[in-house]
């Protein structure tokens, strides 16, 4: 999604900025003063060296060693650069031999190092050695539908997102299980949320919504889990210890936002190109459908200081409050670029951004300086 027209976003913004919520209350800003976050260095260019242009990132995470790994969905692979952006080298490739990719969708590394890409048209993990980036194997355990978004947890275990179909009678339910597991387990240790919800195959738009956007989530080398319902009038966060134990619960009122109408269409489009890109939906079109509103929360993360990082999905430049393990608000950052497509990864050996569908057309990686 592009940057809006700014006299569209400032008028919604004043109107929005004291607005009711469900209750009737008249709900404010709880957090106007923002530290500004610094940008640090930056990975990808327009022209030049190949291994520095960037076709589609749709994930990037740290190596075990602070490395940065970027994967690029239109290209086939990831690649590996150092912590301060210098080309190493690129992992898998497109094709459909050992460690090859066809539709690269996450990356993640779990903590003794070892790298996996989640590759859907495969249904299945490739695993690679971060030591000399060299592929290890195939983790093929699903019949279809593997636990997406993968985030390395403890040990060898990892959190994600598992999608199944349960067909009672004529009645078509999706599952969505957000769960601990371990590699090469098909099945999860635990559970932290189960949402089900009715299939209609006749509005694919909320399928993938359902499928791939009903949750945000993250979790720490301690393996702890923390999620957040997507909402575009409810913030709140719930944290987990890895043994399912509630950590923290954390619910402010923030004001909801409307989308403008260039924002819509412009959500829409990109959409759409994207769920063609990655396959489409059994080869049936998808008539993307967005949602009135911005959402609440747009991504999670945890830092080297055990802070927990929440993005904002309502405002335009984004915006970060962080959160001390007792759900405690701490101080709330801002990065200095505007936008509604922001990404960030937020883990101890740093923070990395990204922005899924640039004004200018050029992807880049975003080093930013931790607070």
């Amino acid at each position: 999604m592009r940057n809006g027209l700014l006299a569209v976003f400032t008028a919604v913004v004043l109107i929005a900025s004291c607005s009711q919520n469900g209750s009737g209350e008249v709900t404010s800003e709880p957090w106007p003063d923002r530290i500004e976050l610094q940008i640090t260095d930056s990975i990808g260019v327009e022209n030049g060296d190949s291994n520095y242009i960037f076709g589609a990132v749709g994930d990037v995470c740290f190596g075990a060693t602070g490395e940065i790994l970027v994967l690029d969905q239109a290209g086939g692979h990831a690649r590996v650069f150092t912590g301060d952006g210098n080309f190493i080298t690129r992992i898998g490739g497109r094709g459909s031999g050992p460690g090859e990719l066809s539709m690269p969708l996450s990356l993640a590394c779990l903590e003794d190092g070892r790298i996996f890409i989640l590759d859907p048209m495969y249904n299945s993990y490739e695993l690679y050695d971060s030591s000399d980036y060299s592929y290890i194997e195939e983790v093929s355990l699903w019949g279809n539908n593997p636990p997406m978004d993968p985030w390395g947890l403890d040990g060898n275990a990892y959190l994600g997102l598992k999608f199944e179909m349960d067909q009672t009678e004529a009645v078509l339910t999706g599952v969505s299980t957000l769960g601990r597991f371990r590699m090469g387990e098909e099945n999860p240790e635990y559970s932290y949320h189960i949402d089900e919800f009715p299939v209609d195959l006749s509005d694919l738009s909320e399928l993938v919504k359902n499928m791939l956007y009903s949750i945000v989530f993250t979790g720490d080398r301690q393996g702890s889990v923390f999620f957040s319902r997507r909402s575009t009038d409810v913030y709140e966060i719930t944290g987990f210890l890895s043994d399912g134990t509630e950590l923290l619960h954390i619910t402010v009122d923030i004001p909801p936002v409307p989308m403008t109408q260039e924002e819509m269409a412009e959500e829409k489009a990109y959409m759409e190109s994207w769920i063609a890109r990655m396959g489409g939906m059994g080869g049936m079109p998808v008539e993307w459908d967005p949602e009135p509103f911005r959402w609440m929360i747009a991504g999670l993360g945890v830092d080297g200081h055990g802070r927990l990082w929440v993005q904002r999905g309502t405002e335009l430049m984004p915006v970060l409050d962080v959160f001390d393990m007792n759900g405690e608000h701490l101080f709330s950052a801002r990065f200095p670029m505007e936008g509604l497509s922001w990404k960030f990864h937020i883990e101890s050996q740093g923070i990395l951004a990204w922005e899924e569908d640039p004004q200018s057309g050029v992807q880049k990686v975003y080093m930013v300086e931790e607070p």
